[in-house]
């Protein structure tokens, strides 16, 4: 997917419970004084992977869009476990030396981690020794994208961006760039599990600029996987961004069985391996369920699109990246969706705390929300940092008491 190359923000959600903060607050007095903020970790660079070990203490990968060719990109960053709880609550071990990670993820089957980053699926073995585990770039060389819109063609094209481990053991990983969904056994065996078909879309949303002049009121889009979750029902799920035109409203979540290979999703030709779960989103980010309730939550990078989302570059005001709760019973076609403004990252703990990534001095922090209905905006309006147009420079992971705008 080359047509337009997107800055993809620096998102990861991984839920673990939906549990209500205690106590309360009124929404109006919460609202005027904005979130208290607990700084966790300062001096982070590319934070982007997020993920909850045996210990339930969280594990933050940095340096994810390291480039050794550019001075002015994050240096690759160590891997670091975050004590939450415990007699040892606040510290930081180094879990790895530095390493370029895009995601990272523990396994439920011994506790160990995996991760994804420049091209190559990693997996740090209960010694703590780092191992590559597959190549994908290679892997992709020999299973091109029939899809592949790219002019020139680029079918070999590869961009890691999602990872999860099954109970078995095996890394399943969404490749954005070839469009489809890897599953890979520890000893390196890759196998192509699903490809994401190509749908067409319209194209009425895209401003009247010289760059988009003379397009077809339809055009073919990519899916773009983004993102990939384990259901409390077994199957895997699969969140995509929607290729050029990036029209809003768009993206679809697919449903996989475990254990195929070959599945095509695709709204033209149903295949009962792969069948559309939800759809109407926009840009899709990250997902994750509530197992207790099998609610789903969609993240998605702005209520109005990828386009939008990129304006900020040049603005320096980025729009609101948008939380959806996602409520129906399993193969049920009609979702109940509640709309909420979201923090930039959101694993939760048991606690029920968001732990968020946002950009804002590359620190990790902790708002503390505690009315999960209303939005919260982060910093305040009265800051001198929005008043100034929000000019920031690294990103933040922070952890938020319930779901709110942490910006």
């Amino acid at each position: 997917m080359r047509r337009r190359r997107v800055c993809v923000a620096v998102i990861a959600v991984s839920f673990v419970g939906l549990v209500t903060a205690p106590g309360s607050v009124s929404a109006d007095s919460t609202a005027r004084r904005g979130p208290p903020v607990q700084v966790l970790l300062d001096g982070l660079t590319g934070p982007k992977g997020l993920a909850f070990n045996q210990f339930r203490n969280l594990i933050v990968s940095s340096g994810a869009y390291s480039d050794p060719s550019d001075p002015s990109s994050p240096p690759p960053s160590p891997v670091v476990e975050y004590v939450l709880r415990g007699p040892g609550r606040g510290t930081v071990n180094e879990v790895s030396g530095p390493a370029d990670l895009v995601d990272v993820a523990i396994s439920p089957v011994d506790g160990t981690g995996w991760g994804i980053g420049g091209g190559m699926l990693f997996h740090q073995l209960a010694d703590g020794t780092v191992v590559p585990v597959l190549d994908i770039t290679a892997y992709q060389v020999g299973d091109p994208d029939p899809t592949d819109q790219d002019q020139p063609p680029f079918p070999e094209e590869s961009n890691p961006y999602g990872l999860v481990i099954a109970w078995n053991g095996d890394a399943l990983v969404t490749d954005a760039a070839n469009n489809d969904l890897i599953r890979v056994s520890p000893d390196g065996t890759a196998r192509t599990a699903a490809r994401f078909d190509i749908e067409m879309v319209k194209t009425d949303h895209l401003p009247d600029i010289p760059d988009f002049a003379g397009i077809p009121d339809e055009i073919p889009a990519e899916a773009v996987p983004t993102t990939v979750a384990l259901g409390p029902d077994g199957y895997i799920y699969v969140g995509e961004l929607k290729g050029f035109p990036f029209r809003p409203g768009s993206s679809n979540v697919w449903r996989i069985k475990p254990g195929v290979e070959n599945a095509l999703c695709s709204v033209n030709t149903p295949d009962p391996n792969c069948t559309l779960y939800s759809t109407g989103f926009t840009a899709i980010q990250d997902i994750a369920f509530h197992w207790a309730t099998g609610k789903m939550y969609v993240y998605e990078l702005a209520e109005a699109g990828v386009l939008a989302y990129e304006a900020g570059f040049e603005t320096g005001q980025f729009p609101p990246a948008v939380l959806l709760e996602v409520r129906r019973r399993w193969h049920d076609d009609d979702a109940n969706r509640r709309r909420r403004r979201a923090p930039r990252q959101g694993p939760r703990d048991r606690q029920g705390a968001t732990v968020a990534t946002r950009w804002h001095r590359g620190r990790l922090e902790r708002p503390d929300l505690r009315d999960r209905w209303d939005v919260h905006r982060w910093p305040p309006a009265e800051s001198a940092e929005v008043r100034s147009g929000r000019q920031l420079t690294a990103e933040t992971v922070v952890r938020c008491r319930q779901v709110a705008l942490c910006r």
